[in-house]
C-alpha cells in the first residue's frame, strides 16, 4: 500500500551525515579557524595598542627634551622615553623605553641595560616587536642612515653595515664596553611569524662620524669577546596597558 506524506521513507540523502571521523575533521577544521581568527583579532588590538602608546610617549619625549628627567607618558607608567629612533629613508620612527621588560616592549622598542648613551663609545642595544615598532627592519638596507636622539636632544647618526639572524642565545652581542660607537637593533625573526621563536633579527650600525680616536676601535661588536657576556634576546612578553 502506497505510503502517505507522513509514513513515507526519508530520502537517502538525509541518512548522510559525514562519518565520524569526517565531523572530527570538520570539528577541528573549525576550531583551528576561529583561534586564527582571534589571533588575528588580538594582533589588531596590539597593534593600535601600540601605535597609541606611541603618541602619549611622543608627548614625554618632548616633556625629557625640555629637561624633565622623570615624565612619564601616563601616570601609572614605570617605563620613561630614553631616546627617539629614526630610519628616515622608511620615513620610520619610535621612542625607545628604559628597559626591554615584556610590558615596556608592547608600547615601543626598548634600550637594553648596560648599553651605552647614544653617541657614546661601546654598544647601544635596543630590542622592539616584529609586527609593530620594528616591523620597519625587514625594509631596511645596507647604507641605510639611522638616527639616534638622547634626552640631551642630539641626534647621532649611524650607518646600517650589516644584518644578522641568529638564535636568542647567540646574540654575540654585548652592550656597553669601550669601542667605537655602534648600534645594534634586534627583534624576533621571522618578521611574518605569528608564534613564538628562538631566531632573532640583528641590524647593526656604526656611527658616521665617531669623535677622533674611537673610529675603527677594535671593540666594534667583537666576535670572539663577545661571546663571554652576550646578552640572550628574550621573546617579548605581551604586557598590559
Amino acid at each position: 500500500m502506497p505510503h502517505d506524506a507522513e509514513t513515507r521513507d526519508p530520502p537517502s540523502t538525509w541518512g548522510r551525515w559525514p562519518h565520524p571521523g569526517r565531523r572530527r575533521a570538520f570539528g577541528l577544521t573549525a576550531a583551528l579557524l576561529l583561534s586564527g581568527l582571534i589571533l588575528m583579532g588580538n594582533g589588531a588590538y596590539l597593534k593600535a595598542k601600540a601605535s597609541l602608546s606611541q603618541v602619549l610617549l611622543a608627548h614625554a619625549w618632548e616633556k625629557t627634551l625640555q629637561g624633565s628627567a622623570d615624565a612619564r607618558p601616563w601616570p601609572w607608567a614605570d617605563v620613561t622615553a630614553a631616546a627617539k629612533l629614526e630610519l628616515p629613508r622608511l620615513k620610520a620612527s619610535a621612542i625607545v623605553l628604559t628597559g626591554t621588560s615584556g610590558q615596556a616592549l608592547a608600547f615601543g622598542p626598548g634600550v637594553m641595560e648596560g648599553s651605552a648613551a647614544p653617541g657614546q663609545p661601546g654598544l647601544t642595544l635596543l630590542a622592539g616587536h616584529r609586527d609593530s615598532h620594528f616591523a620597519f627592519l625587514q625594509h631596511a638596507r645596507i647604507g641605510d642612515t639611522i638616527r639616534l636622539t638622547g634626552p640631551d636632544g642630539t641626534p647621532h647618526p649611524y650607518i646600517l653595515t650589516e644584518t644578522r639572524i641568529v638564535d636568542e642565545d647567540a646574540s654575540m652581542l654585548t652592550p656597553g664596553g669601550t669601542g667605537a660607537p655602534t648600534l645594534a637593533l634586534t627583534t624576533c625573526y621571522p618578521f611574518e611569524g605569528m608564534t613564538p621563536t628562538r631566531q632573532r633579527f640583528v641590524a647593526i650600525a656604526q656611527m658616521k662620524d665617531p669623535p677622533t680616536g674611537e673610529a675603527g676601535g677594535s671593540d666594534t661588536v667583537p666576535e670572539a669577546k663577545a661571546r663571554s657576556g652576550a646578552v640572550a634576546i628574550p621573546e617579548a612578553e605581551v604586557g598590559e596597558f
